[in-house]
């Protein structure tokens, strides 16, 4: 007898009545769990296995994030019937990956009023940052300021500015590893 297969929504620990919002941040957390930096994983999985997981992840995110692909997916499962319709909209900023619009990188160096203009273009409000990322309000608007003196420290300070530039659609590693050398130069 065959291993059962693992679905999409296993993949990202979420089920089928999720709603576009929990599959986006069910997305953020397990790509976060696989990224190479990550200390979670890093004595459990090999490179290889990391990317294999990475995949999955992006492979489920890129169906369940789409409508009309997740309604077929549903099907095939025998979740919903064919003729029913799809209730649910894709989430309103998808995270960057294959299939989506590709990451943006700043000049360097990458400056608090840098990050926010490009926020501000896009729309994104920091409350929707904080809620993503589960980091603190505090801590963006810091970041946005450049408030120095009551940044955390690097390391952390690293990891905010990686989940904030996810959630505007830029490029984390230069970004923070940008700002984090300028706001460490300055100290």
């Amino acid at each position: 007898m065959a291993a059962p297969t693992e679905t999409h929504y296993g993949v990202l620990g979420i089920g089928p009545r999720a709603t576009p919002e929990q599959v986006e941040r069910a997305y953020r957390h397990a790509a976060g769990l696989y990224d190479e930096d990550s200390l979670a994983t890093y004595s459990l999985l090999d490179v290889e296995e990391r990317q294999q997981a990475r995949e999955r992840v992006e492979a489920a995110y890129t169906v369940l994030r789409d409508a009309s692909r997740r309604h077929e997916y549903d099907v095939s499962l025998g979740v919903v019937s064919a003729s029913s319709v799809p209730t649910f909209t894709p989430a309103a900023a998808p995270a960057p990956g294959p299939e989506r619009a590709p990451m943006v990188v700043l000049p360097d160096p990458v400056t608090g009023p840098d990050l926010k203009r490009f926020r501000e273009s896009r729309g994104i409000s920091l409350r929707d940052i904080a809620t993503a990322s589960k980091v603190g309000i505090r801590y963006l608007e810091y970041i946005e300021a450049e408030r120095r003196e009551v940044l955390p420290a690097p390391v952390y300070l690293r990891g905010f500015v990686q989940e904030y530039a996810r959630a505007v659609g830029l490029d984390p590693r230069p970004t923070a590893e940008s700002y984090v050398a300028r706001v460490a130069s300055m100290r």
